[in-house]
């Protein structure tokens, strides 16, 4: 079990109203010879989660209240989830307006993927508030900034670490944009666009010369790149060369 933090409350009360209004379940222990009072609730199948006070002091005010945590099955649902976090997060990230050669998604698939992380993060929120910053009032239910109480053991330690890395991607997607291209010249954007384009519809069944006039077409447009609306008028035959495909020796002449 991770090691508990504490806090004070001068109303016992109001703090067992709200731990009963989240459903945390009532019991007792003894240990040699003072008893104590435990609350606790397992959060999203991943973390058990303590509340306990010693009985004797109940009268005492303010109440120190500890907190304690352990992982469920040695951290695997906390992993589960936290690979589940991640998946969402590269989802709603792919849809960013980052890469300079990739077209942007719609706005309504970047608003149902951002939709999906938000819907995640208000489901386990309870799990997530034992890894977040809670204040320092001693009045108030606090713990160290990206909390690692919930672990006890090295491995634990990792899991949480990934856990918190996902959460740290969900709250700022914006911020941490990974693999983001560093600015190509245009004719390394060029090319490699063609060489995409060129495959992707090799796959389709496309004909070396039915693609190598569409790529002509989107290039004299500048269609291939909406952002920087660039054109270039290249023959058939250097698109072929840079596209790795072979056009019969009558096309080229005829070209």
């Amino acid at each position: 079990m991770g090691n508990a933090h504490h806090f004070f409350v001068d109303d016992l009360g109001a703090l067992i109203a709200n731990l009963a209004t989240r459903r945390y379940s009532h019991s007792y222990s003894e240990d040699k010879g003072k008893k104590h009072v435990y609350y606790s609730k397992v959060l999203s199948n991943a973390v058990m989660k303590h509340y306990s006070y010693a009985a004797d002091d109940s009268a005492v005010t303010p109440l120190r209240i500890s907190v304690s945590y352990r992982l469920m099955n040695d951290g695997k649902p906390l992993a589960a989830l936290t690979k589940e976090l991640k998946k969402l997060n590269t989802r709603y990230r792919d849809t960013l307006p980052v890469w300079i050669t990739k077209s942007g998604a719609s706005e309504g698939v970047r608003e149902k993927r951002w939709n999906a992380v938000q819907r995640y993060l208000r489901e386990h929120g309870d799990l997530i508030d034992c890894f977040k910053y809670q204040g320092d009032d001693r009045l108030t239910e606090g713990n160290h900034s990206f909390n690692l109480e919930v672990a006890s053991t090295r491995q634990e330690q990792a899991i949480c670490f990934e856990f918190i890395r996902a959460l740290v991607d969900a709250y700022a997607p914006h911020g941490i944009i990974r693999a983001r291209r560093e600015p190509d010249v245009p004719r390394k954007q060029r090319n490699g666009w063609i060489k995409r384009y060129a495959e992707l519809h090799k796959r389709k069944g496309w004909t070396p010369l039915e693609i190598s006039r569409e790529i002509q077409r989107e290039l004299r447009e500048g269609t291939w790149n909406e952002r920087l609306r660039l054109q270039y008028n290249l023959a058939q035959n250097t698109i072929c060369r840079i596209a790795g495909l072979k056009l019969h020796s009558h096309h080229m002449a005829m070209n």
